[in-house]
């Protein structure tokens, strides 16, 4: 009755990941995909995979000081953003063929063209002029930088996190405009190569998803690094001329000029479902984001699912990941992963953040008692031979049966260390039950033992 099974439009992680899994269990799988080069979606290749090569490499330089302390007596010559650029690359192409191998074993059909709805069960294939049928269709299109309402991007002179891997050298000053997580990112990165940086954010603190501890230790660590940190900051003009960019910043407190090498625009991303012809199939959506049920099917239509950035849900790749699997039970019609999940958040600035489970905010909004215990990792000794003793690890839990509630790290490692809070809460347990176990020593995960 139809061409396939499932027709999933979309090969970043949440649909290369649901075409493996439907194409490891028997199903005819047919993936849309605009081109070979943009497989494994934002992620893979001007996302998560490049930014995290790019920020390991700083972390070498920013360490020079430290290594020499230790009697390595070594000078950095020059720093070739060309050659990282290249080993970086190399990077992609190589995790892009494991995908590629992934979803042939599979047996996934890839079409490379722009798919559009024709009806529930119907996607246009443009470029090929033909349509093709499928029982279900998955959107997980994806998203894209979202456009800043003033500034326009223009050469290399104002750029997007897409673009800031291909510039050809690195700038002298660079604002960065938006303070979460990527805008972070990249000031940490610049700020290791000697960039002076500068960052604008609109909200009242940087990364304002997090616990407010940890925003409050981030900015005072970028400011101990040299960054210049504008909060409730908006920009009100610019301009680019032969000597950079000329930008206004007004914060409430002071209106401020001056002019950049570079600005990055860092201010969040937005769905790709404008040009799906979402009407065709009478599929919901607010301001792009498709709605859903708990089952993450359309409203309307039972047979067409959507996973990833398409949702509301947090643009991060492994929360994709779990969608996609949710997804691929449901068609299966196979036991269902829990639509009740809790995921860590993660910044890989410098310092680190991660956090997990409830925070400060939704634990008093919700009325629920809580105490919190908070361990700095400056009496850590594994902290000291890493050279960086900065942050700390703050967990919150119930004062009554002890349960860990949600946890946040700021310092060392904060994105690996995290996951050992993911299993305590998902084992239900308190911090009385991490009393019994025994960590190695010295390194940074035993001072989970600390807090008790």
């Amino acid at each position: 009755m139809y061409d396939f099974d499932v027709i999933v439009i979309g090969a970043g992680p949440a649909g290369y990941e649901l075409a493996t899994l439907l194409g490891e269990a028997g199903k005819q799988v047919c993936m849309v995909e605009k081109g070979e080069s943009t497989v494994g979606g934002t992620c893979l290749n001007e996302g998560c995979i490049p930014a995290k090569n790019f920020l390991e490499t700083a972390s070498y330089i920013k360490k020079e000081e430290y290594f020499k302390s230790c009697g390595v007596n070594h000078v950095q010559s020059s720093f070739d953003i060309g050659i990282l650029q290249r080993s970086t690359n190399c990077l992609i192409q190589d995790l892009k063929v494991g995908i590629l191998n992934k979803l042939k074993k599979s047996k996934v059909k890839i079409e490379y063209d722009t798919g559009k709805f024709v009806d529930n069960h119907s996607v246009e294939l443009q470029n090929q002029n033909k349509k093709i049928t499928a029982q279900n269709i998955v959107i997980a299109s994806g998203s894209s930088h979202r456009d800043h309402p003033l500034l326009k991007l223009q050469d290399e002179a104002i750029v997007s996190s897409r673009e800031v891997f291909t510039l050809t050298e690195i700038p002298t000053t660079i604002l960065i405009i938006g303070g979460g997580a990527i805008g972070c990112e990249f000031a940490s990165f610049f700020n290791a190569l000697g960039t002076s940086v500068q960052i604008s954010e609109f909200a009242a603190r940087l990364v304002a998803n997090e616990d407010e501890d940890v925003s409050r230790t981030l900015k005072r660590e970028f400011e101990k690094k040299g960054m210049e940190i504008d909060l409730n900051a908006n920009v009100t003009n610019y301009s680019v001329n032969e000597n950079g960019v000329e930008v206004t910043i007004d914060t409430g407190k002071k209106v401020e000029t001056k002019i950049f090498d570079k600005v990055l625009i860092s201010i969040g991303r937005i769905p790709n479902t404008a040009n799906l012809n979402l009407e065709n199939a009478n599929i919901e959506h607010d301001r792009g984001f498709i709605e859903v049920n708990e089952n993450l099917q359309c409203p309307n239509h039972d047979n067409i699912y959507a996973i990833g950035d398409v949702l509301k849900s947090p643009a991060l790749a492994h929360v994709a990941y779990y969608e996609a699997k949710r997804v691929a039970q449901h068609i299966l019609e196979e036991e269902p992963l829990s639509n009740d999940y809790i995921f860590p958040s993660v910044t890989f600035s410098t310092p680190q953040i991660a956090s997990i489970g409830k925070s400060e905010k939704v634990l008093k909004e919700n009325a629920i008692k809580f105490k919190n215990k908070k361990l700095f990792f400056k009496t850590n000794a594994k902290a000291k031979i890493k050279g960086d003793d900065s942050g700390f690890i703050k967990v919150l839990y119930d004062e009554e049966t002890s349960l860990i509630l949600g946890a946040s790290i700021i310092g060392n490692d904060a994105t690996e260390l995290i996951h050992q809070f993911l299993i305590a809460i998902n084992a239900n347990l308190g911090l009385n039950d991490l009393e019994k176990m025994i960590f190695a020593h010295p390194t940074l995960s035993e001072s989970s033992l600390d807090l008790i």
